[in-house]
């Protein structure tokens, strides 16, 4: 992949400074994103009676809402003279602990799908990252090293212990790797593509840039690491994502950001369910939409701008009637992550409000003091 097109989707998908979810999703863009005052939840609705909330931190130590713990419990993020703190806070209980130290600054971390294990990513220098894999109990099950500028890592959400990893060097030449918990093995992976995602044990998918001429549109491939096998999967994509059950992709219709959201079964690779959209451009690119998908509700949820392209709204699509709801306007353009029973989502560009998916409402989850 040439450089110029590793460098852009580094910036969208290294929100906090390294590898997503999920992830998978760009960075926020300001020119996109007016400052609005977001729609608050009331005092009658659950969020409200339920979460004890917002959790004050002071500004100067707070790094980042980090993910899901469980279904009510969140990780977060402070830094400090002496490196960071991973803390749990129960939405419920409102009872916080330490989850986690390092002497080493944390760059981000990141749960697996089933929130049975989490990588903790350490930047002990500006040339080398450590990868530290957390059960949820906090025991190191995994760690080691490498040499990297910038990383990028996709868990498989088919097999929980297995990560894919890319590490770039200052001038964007990269290197892959599978790292697997389960074996303690850390190995060189020959295949030179550096965004991935998983399809199962053996297959991923990928989208094919060209490398000599510009392009708003990759195709869609499949890839076999054992018969090192490929076979097109579709046209036309901007982005893809494969989740429990589906692949889901982006796919542009038309120059003037005209889209659909496509999703496949993970089997037989033929499409199940189709949602349009539209896209905003953002000089030479699309700037891709942020989504999470509610797998066990087959529910997908996504940041979607407005036709006048400057306003954005969270979505609501089912998938078994492909029926497509508006449940909240006047958003800020923010990425978000649905917990594990999809009945919230961490919302912002530190993940710092929560939204009631239910009640169709956010409220403020950090305070800064």
């Amino acid at each position: 992949m040439r450089a110029s097109k590793i460098l852009f989707l580094l910036m969208f998908i290294l929100l906090l400074g390294a590898g997503c979810n999920p992830s998978h999703q760009p960075e926020q863009n300001n020119e996109l994103s007016p400052e609005r005052e977001l729609p608050q939840t009331s005092k009658n609705q659950s969020i409200e009676k339920e979460a004890k909330l917002p959790i004050e931190l002071d500004e100067s130590f707070f790094h980042s809402v980090a993910d899901w713990k469980d279904d009510e419990t969140i990780l977060y993020i402070t830094n400090h003279s002496g490196g960071s703190t991973v803390h749990t806070y129960n939405l419920i209980t409102g009872k916080s602990s330490i989850f986690f130290e390092t002497e080493a600054p944390i760059v981000q971390l990141q749960a697996n799908s089933d929130q049975s294990l989490f990588l903790v990513h350490t930047s002990p220098t500006s040339y080398e990252a450590e990868l530290i894999v957390l059960d949820s109990q906090a025991k190191v099950k995994f760690q080691t090293k490498i040499e990297s500028y910038e990383l990028q890592y996709t868990w498989n959400q088919m097999n929980h212990q297995e990560l894919f990893v890319s590490s770039f060097n200052e001038d964007w030449t990269f290197q892959t790797y599978i790292m697997d918990v389960k074996e303690q093995s850390i190995t060189a992976n020959p295949i030179q593509i550096p965004f991935i995602q998983w399809l199962n044990n053996q297959e991923i998918t990928y989208l094919k840039w060209d490398q000599e001429s510009p392009a708003l549109t990759a195709p869609l491939y499949a890839y076999n690491f054992e018969t090192e096998e490929k076979a097109l999967l579709s046209e036309n994509v901007v982005a893809n994502t494969n989740f429990e059950n589906e692949i889901s992709t982006i796919e542009l219709v038309d120059d003037q950001g005209t889209a659909v959201v496509r999703f496949y079964d993970m089997e037989n690779k033929k499409q199940v369910a189709e949602m349009s959209t539209r896209l905003v451009g953002l000089y030479s690119e699309w700037a891709i939409p942020y989504y999470d998908m509610n797998a066990k509700e087959d529910m997908f949820y996504m940041i979607e701008a407005d036709e006048t392209l400057t306003s954005f709204s969270l979505v609501a699509f089912d998938l078994q009637t492909e029926k497509k709801e508006t449940l909240i306007d006047n958003l800020e353009n923010f990425p978000l992550i649905l917990s594990p029973n999809g009945k919230y989502a961490l919302f912002g560009a530190r993940y710092e409000h929560i939204i009631d998916i239910k009640n169709k409402a956010v409220k403020e989850l950090i305070k800064l003091k």
